[in-house]
Parts: structure tokens; sequence; C-alpha cells
């Protein structure tokens, strides 16, 4: 065995085959502990691994304590050219960020990367996440000329927040970019129960409106925020928005729905959480179909073991400029208005964006639910101070606007690589 950079490990087996492991220290090094002078131990340059026959070895042995981890377990990955397709889910964020990199810089072709950006606001006139966002996923795919595919589920964040009845459509960008359009089972029948109360209400026939109300509650009724927790049933914005997103997109493109071997990478990070600390590094995909459709999917968290400091070092070393939210001031990019917003953070969306403040406030009372779990927004925000850096005038108008080109993306060699004013916030706002 011979060490490289520190950090990657080979064994030569009988076999032929080489393993290829990443080094782990034990101790995980939460965000909130993590500093700019905390040491870099995985964010220095791999080696590059695509086409030398090198399996990937998980750097902590998968869990098999419960029946879904034994469902998706996974020993270790394939060789990455063995993979037809990289889909990366990628939401802009710096961890989704360095995953992008860090498949780049093991060798893996760019042809052979695919970006997948759910919009979480899905068509909705009331927004939840940034106006940048998807200008800075389209720049930055340009700026590394890669493929960018789009997806959303119908009404986004608060048609979910005000779901009734069935979960909407699912809505994708397929591989010839035509957007395709997906149905749950219960989405007809949802619409025709809707026609249904609105008749039986206009007979004042109010048992066959219960009656038909009881059916509609059945297939889904919310009326609420999402919890602040790591169960996926309650804080089911991920899960709905994202997770469920993702896995119709993969299994319905025309290029992936059978007959193919896929890998799905994300950027979930031990250190952002303790849920998230016993993730599994490797798994098989939720949308893995072998027998049925002869479609191989397996799920590679590949920055996992990351620290916040070994993230912003890939960044630094391929010289690509963040999210604008993280140089205005936010310690995260998930959606603009994420229920693990601090108080700072609600304080800066209400000075620069107050009609998303606004829509959160209003819900607030039309619905009798709050973000937080005990207090309305205005009293979570109080008299916090806005998080935003007003030096940061290029930055705000970007986020604001949305006027990102992927000129923007990447530094010219003469400029100077600076943190953004949003790293090393202790992890303030949490995981999603």
């Amino acid at each position: 065995m011979r060490n490289v950079d520190g950090q990657l490990s080979f064994t030569i087996n009988d076999c032929n085959e080489t393993e290829y492991k990443v080094e782990a220290e034990m101790i995980v090094l939460r965000d909130r502990d993590c500093t700019m002078n905390s040491p870099i131990v995985h964010g220095n340059k791999p080696a590059l691994i695509y086409g030398q026959n090198i399996c990937i070895q998980p750097s902590v042995p998968g869990r098999e304590d419960t029946p879904h981890m034994r469902k998706h377990y996974l020993g270790h990955l394939d060789p990455l050219e063995s993979y037809t397709t990289f889909f990366v889910l990628f939401s802009g964020g710096k961890d989704s960020v360095a995953s992008v990199l860090n498949l780049l810089e093991t060798g893996v072709p760019r042809s052979k990367i695919v970006l997948i950006h759910h919009d979480i606001d899905g068509g909705s006139e009331r927004k939840m996440d940034w106006p940048a966002t998807k200008a800075y996923c389209i720049a930055f795919a340009d700026a590394f000329d890669l493929e960018i595919r789009f997806s959303f589920r119908e009404g986004g964040f608060w048609g979910e927040v005000y779901r009734y009845g069935s979960k909407k459509p699912v809505q994708f960008q397929d591989a010839d970019g035509s957007m395709r359009r997906i149905e749950p089972v219960a989405w007809q029948r949802s619409q025709e129960l809707k026609m249904l109360m609105d008749s039986a209400e206009r007979e004042d026939d109010l048992e066959l409106f219960k009656q038909y109300d009881e059916e509609l509650r059945s297939y889904g009724y919310r009326f609420q925020f999402p919890a602040k927790g790591a169960n996926l049933q309650t804080r089911y914005c991920s899960g709905v928005l994202k997770i469920e997103v993702g896995s119709v997109a993969i299994a319905h493109q025309v290029d992936t729905k059978e007959n193919c071997k896929i890998m799905v990478v994300s950027g979930e990070r031990r250190g952002e959480s303790t849920n998230r600390s016993k993730y599994n590094m490797m798994e098989l995909h939720r949308t893995h179909a072998p027998q049925r459709r002869k479609r191989i999917v397996h799920h590679y968290r590949n920055v996992i073991d990351f620290s916040e400091k070994d993230i912003w070092e890939v960044l630094k070393r391929n010289r690509v400029v963040p999210h604008p939210c993280y140089v205005v001031g936010w310690g995260r990019a998930s959606c603009a208005c994420c229920i693990f917003s601090s108080p700072s953070h609600f304080a800066g969306i209400k000075e620069i964006l107050p009609s998303y403040y606004e829509n959160i406030r209003l819900a607030e009372i039309e619905l009798n639910f709050t973000l937080d779990n005990k207090k309305s927004i205005d009293e979570f925000v109080g008299s916090a101070k806005s998080c935003v850096d007003h030096n940061e005038q290029k930055a705000i108008h970007q986020l604001l606007t949305g006027e990102i080109g992927p000129e923007d993306i990447l530094l010219d060699h003469v400029e100077e690589w600076k943190y953004p004013s949003g790293a090393f916030r202790s992890g303030v706002g949490g995981p999603c």
C-alpha cells in the first residue's frame, strides 16, 4: 500500500484490480467547529483514477443496521470508467460544486457528467429559492462545458405547503432537451374529486361533500410548513421537492430508463449534522432496477468526509467563485428562506427580499402554523442583525437579479481567491 497526497491509498489485488479508498479521520470535524485555520485533510487534489481499473471502497464501512440500510447496502463502487453516466444532484451550493470538481479531478470525462438541478419554486408565483440559483447553475455548467438538466415538482415549495390531495406532477428535462411530465398515481382522481366537491357544494349536499373531502385528504393534506428535524416525512421539503423529483427524472430519462449503468453523485457531508454523519458513502440508489430495467444505479457521496475547510480548498484550487449568497453573507446555499435559517439570515431576507419574508409572515397567519417550532417569523427574527455584507454590492446585485454568466464563475489567475463572507459561520443554518 502506498499513500498519495496524504489522502489516497491504493492496493493491488491478485485479480489485477486496484482498490481505492479515502483515508478518513474517525472523528468528524463538525461545521460548527471548523475554522479558516482547520487543517486540510481531504481537500487536496486527488489522483487521476479514471481508466485505471480502480474500485472505490468506503472510508467507513457501510451501515446495515436497518432494513432500509440492508436493502441499499453497497460494499464498493466499480471502476469509474464502467459507468455510462454520472448524474450530479447539483444545487449550486459549495458542496455540490466540490462534488463536480472532485469527479473532474479524478479524471471523469466531462461528456459523461450531467448536472441535475431541482427548481424548488416549480413555477410558483410565490418564491422560496434565490433568484440567482438557476442562473448560477447554468453559468457553472457553461464555464466547465458540462450538460445540465432541470426538474421540478409543479407548484414547488408553496404548492406542497398548501397541498390538498395528491402530490403534484413532476416535470423534468430529458436528454433531447424536451420537458416531460410524470403524474402521480392519484393525481387525476384528486382533480376529479375537487370538481365533485365543487358540484356538491353548489348543490348544498354536505354529506357527499364530506365523503369526497375524506377521500381527497387520504391522498395527502398539508397546510403546514415542513418541520425542523431529520425525519423526511415531516421535513417533507427535501423528500418531495428534491429526492423524489430526482428519482423520477433519473428513472424516466430516455437515455437512462433501461440498459445502463449510472452513478448518482451528491454532496452531503458528515460535518453538516449528526444525522448526516451516519450516512453511507455509497449505496444502491432508489432507482436501481437491475432485473426489471437492467438499470444499475450506484449512489456516491464523494465529499462526505470533507470538512468545510476541505470544501473551500477544492473551490480555491479550481479558482471557482461560489454562489453569490455565500459572498453576501450566507453560510449555506439552500433555499433563500430555508426552514433552518438563523434569525440573522431571515433578517437578511427581510432586508433584501422583503416579498419573500412577507409571504412567510402572511402564510403563518393564514395557516395558523408557524415556520419555527414555537415562534412566529417576526418573533424568531426579533432584533437580530442582518447577515448581509454590504461591501459586496456586485454579489448582492447578482443574488437579486440572477445576472450571472460563465465569466463570473472562474477567477482570472491574476485575481486573488478569498473566502466569502459566509464561510465558517459555525454551521449556522443547518443541513437540508
